[in-house]
């Protein structure tokens, strides 16, 4: 990811009990993720009550919020996990994913935050034991279902010499089965 460099004011306290802050960001031409990121976050600014100046280089500043921030009436998840459905909608959109490539993220997205080593993948997404594939099984699925996540791809994190981590977000909805007793549905067991 490309450097931002960001300059901070400190606050300036009105006798409103308000405080204006002014942050100047730098965001280079080539990084068009890391201004979707920024937006977004403008906008949930704005929609909590706050004032938003934007400015772009040679256009000065306005305080209104930008038209597609203030034409969004509420905030939709950006990438959405459809577990009974099969199928993980990004901005919306399906992107195709193979069984497993679902199944390996449907399978971390279910416990964002947990640490699963290569053992536990391959036992609960391959149903098998961990001798039954190449090490480098688990490695290469990874790497493509981080590829078809384009922007999403820093959720399904490496932590090193263990396995993987799915990154909780608010930017993710995980849509689980309705309707499965729990002896049908497969519990994770440590």
């Amino acid at each position: 990811m490309t450097p931002v460099q960001t300059r901070t004011r400190p606050p300036v306290l009105r006798r409103s009990g308000t405080a204006t802050i002014t942050v100047t960001v730098e965001i280079p031409a080539d990084d068009p993720r890391l201004a979707r990121r920024l937006t977004a976050a403008l906008g949930v600014l704005a929609q909590q009550g706050g004032r938003v100046a934007v400015a772009s280089e040679g256009v000065p500043a306005s305080l209104d919020v930008p038209a597609e921030i203030a034409a969004a009436p509420a905030r939709r998840p950006a990438l959405v996990i459809d577990v009974p459905g099969r199928e993980v909608l990004v901005h919306g959109e399906a992107i195709g994913l193979t069984r497993l490539e679902f199944s390996l993220l449907a399978f971390l997205a279910r416990y964002p935050g947990m640490v699963h080593t290569r053992a536990e993948l391959l036992q609960y997404v391959w149903e098998t034991p961990d001798t039954g594939l190449p090490g480098r099984t688990v490695d290469v699925h990874v790497r493509r279902l981080r590829a078809k996540l384009a922007e999403f791809d820093a959720l399904v994190s490496t932590v090193r010499g263990v396995g993987y981590r799915f990154t909780k977000s608010r930017d993710v909805e995980y849509r689980a089965a309705t309707g499965i007793s729990p002896a049908e549905d497969r519990v994770l067991s440590i």
